[in-house]
């Protein structure tokens, strides 16, 4: 898989989420979340991902169309893998961190070398992180119906510890453990015997181009 470059997108604002999505679209790099990496969960959904940066955050916009949904999760490091759930994990340096989130913003995150020994990302940490779903907690479909939802998320460059220019290893993914249709679906393909995603060595390479 060649690279992926991410742009710099000068007018990306927090106070205007909604044409921040639509520059993101637009102008962001684009990726599918399409890869079936195990023949006992072939169930897939349609996900798209577009992505820029700023000098302050990491911007994600997911599209998630035809979705078996779920959403039982509603505050922040909640198992929300076992909800509808996008990803994002990303090593630089020794350690990977774990952006995962739910189809109303909550966010499951930490970081470490390995899967075990993880550290979860304090309150103060974890509120910089700015969620704008489609979706709220007292309008959701129903769960088990199929659905579709975005979710825009800006993830502050200082906490993952990047800057303009650099290059890192990365994967994307959308999951739902318990989900009536378990699935595990990844950007970059994953060469494990069974569902594992906090694998760096199957990452993916990013770039921020300035």
């Amino acid at each position: 898989m060649s690279g992926l470059k991410i742009p710099y997108l000068l007018d990306l604002l927090p106070n205007n989420p909604l044409d921040a999505s639509e520059r993101l679209v637009a102008s962001g790099a684009k990726l599918a979340i399409d890869k079936i990496n195990w023949k006992d969960f072939s169930h897939t959904v349609d996900v798209k991902t577009y992505l820029g940066y700023t000098t302050k955050y990491l911007w994600l916009h997911f599209r998630v169309v035809n979705d078996i949904f779920k959403a039982v999760y509603t505050k922040d490091q909640d198992p929300v893998w076992q909800d509808s759930c996008v990803e994002f994990f990303v090593r630089h340096g020794d350690i990977y961190r774990n952006f995962e989130f739910n189809s109303i913003g909550v966010c499951l995150s930490a970081f470490g070398e390995g899967r075990q020994g993880r550290i979860s990302l304090d309150k103060e940490s974890m509120a910089q992180i700015l969620r704008f779903p489609s979706l709220s907690s007292e309008s959701l479909p129903e769960e088990g119906t199929t659905a579709s939802w975005n979710l825009t998320v800006a993830i502050p460059l200082e906490l993952i510890g990047l800057e303009p220019g650099d290059r890192f290893m990365a994967n994307f993914y959308k999951c739902g453990d318990e989900t009536a249709i378990p699935h595990y679906i990844s950007w970059s393909e994953i060469g494990t015997d069974t569902p594992d995603f906090h694998r760096p060595e199957y990452f993916g390479q990013v770039e921020l181009v300035q």
